[in-house]
């Protein structure tokens, strides 16, 4: 298009977890992309706080007997003459 008044030109800043707009710097081009926060530190304080060796959970509920069985009073098949 050599014409400039049929051109338009639209630009769009799109948010990031990456420094900078997206727009602002390619992957691989301008250097390597800086997260703001390491995405694996949960990991790292997951084993960090480990609970010690002779430490024995508490049941989540308490043990509860197991339900009366259902009695069902027996009916004999009826006899057809």
């Amino acid at each position: 298009m050599s014409d400039s008044e049929d051109s338009t030109v639209t630009y769009t800043t799109v948010s990031s977890p990456y420094e900078g707009r997206s727009g602002d710097v390619s992957p691989g081009v301008d250097g390597p992309l800086v997260m703001p926060e390491d995405p694996y530190a949960y990991v790292v304080a997951t084993f960090q706080a480990l609970p010690p060796p002779d430490y024995v959970p508490s049941p989540e509920e308490p043990e509860q007997a197991p339900p009366s069985p259902v009695y069902i009073p027996y009916v004999p098949n009826p006899v057809y003459l």
